[in-house]
């Protein structure tokens, strides 16, 4: 089999100018990050296993791409760009004041089944803000997730979509269920597969009225009336607590004049199961995978040492390529070069590159 002219599965090149749209995104991005106040840290692109191997992760080992050291440790391509700032925090910034405002942009890696036609690298651009927590801060990343996506030139053709992972959790938790039932639940809700979330829970021995809760929920997502649809739903104090948080959050939104770019979904449920809180997904008209995911993850830090409130989120920057506008406009003053005066040419060049001009060289036998 020849292999010399194609990429690893789930990879691609990128072009010329898919580069240039690639970095103005990535600028576009981080000055975003920047006016807010965050400073910019990098962690390695190979981790150890160990680090993403704890209870509050999700990923699945075969997820990852995973090869060995020297001395035989299991070494892996970061899936993540959360739990290595969670590292990060509890050891080169531990001594650090907080709250801590970090933002990164990074190379990510999964691995996806065959023929699902997913990416397996993938650049992300996100922020972490250490050592906050409630409402304020909570509606702080949220602007700033909006600012974001309103700033990538997509002709305000967004919405971010609002949860909150305690919504579901605490009324399973009420049901007195196995954890295998609890999982199986959650994921047939994650998946949105309706008719076999119906069939198993006519499987279980659950009054009828967390049956009824647990059908209707996956059903309301779109404007504030799916926040007062699921108040009435509510069957204990601790789940209409939970609704009410996402309501001030949904209502202080539309204060600040984000109305028509905001929508909740009540049974939103992470892939990956460190959140604690409020968490969001932002999508583009015209891109059909999430571009922007996030939430607050107060338990994760715990496990390097310190437990922390944290919460941020991170933009797909590869998927933006082709949905945002960009003309770059540079103008390349041409210069000729030949062969009887190169040196004094290049010494001019040199100069004048120098001092901020972009030039076209041309060449002449």
């Amino acid at each position: 089999m020849k292999i010399k002219n194609i990429v690893p599965e789930g990879t691609r090149d990128f072009t010329i100018d898919e580069c240039k749209r690639r970095n103005n995104i990535v600028t576009t991005i981080t000055n975003v990050f920047k006016n807010w106040g965050y400073s910019e840290i990098s962690t390695p692109t190979i981790e150890y296993y160990d680090t993403f191997n704890h209870k509050t992760q999700s990923l699945k080992e075969e997820e990852m791409y995973k090869f060995f050291d020297n001395n035989g440790r299991i070494l892996v391509l970061r899936p993540d760009m959360t739990v290595p700032v969670a590292r990060l925090i509890n050891t080169k910034l531990k001594d650090m004041n907080l709250p801590l405002k970090l933002f990164y942009t990074a190379n990510v890696f999964r691995v996806h089944e065959s023929l699902e036609g997913k990416r397996n690298e993938y650049l992300d651009c996100g922020i972490e803000l250490i050592g906050g927590d409630g409402e304020v801060i909570d509606l702080e990343i949220l602007v700033t997730a909006l600012e974001v996506l309103k700033s990538l030139n997509t002709k305000e053709n967004f919405k971010l979509e609002i949860g909150d992972v305690n919504i579901l959790r605490s009324a399973i938790d009420e049901m007195n269920l196995m954890e295998e039932d609890k999982e199986n639940i959650i994921d047939l809700i994650n998946k949105k597969s309706l008719i076999n979330l119906n069939d198993y829970l006519e499987s279980l021995k659950i009054k009828d009225e967390y049956k009824e809760f647990l059908t209707t929920l996956p059903w309301l997502f779109g404007g504030y009336d799916m926040i007062e649809k699921a108040k009435r739903l509510a069957f204990n104090n601790r789940v209409k607590e939970n609704i009410l948080y996402l309501e001030k959050i949904f209502l202080n939104l539309r204060e600040l004049g984000y109305e028509k770019y905001i929508s909740v979904d009540m049974s939103m449920v992470p892939r990956v199961n460190y959140y604690s809180g409020v968490i969001f997904k932002g999508y583009v008209t015209g891109i059909g995978s999430t571009v922007l995911k996030g939430g607050r993850y107060n338990n994760l830090l715990e496990n390097f040492g310190r437990k922390i409130s944290a919460i941020g989120f991170s933009v797909d920057v590869n998927l933006l390529i082709n949905s945002c506008d960009y003309d770059e406009k540079i103008d390349r003053k041409p210069i000729l070069v030949e062969k009887d005066n190169y040196l004094i040419k290049l010494k001019e060049i040199i100069k004048r590159t120098r001092d901020g001009e972009c030039l076209e060289i041309v060449y002449r036998e």
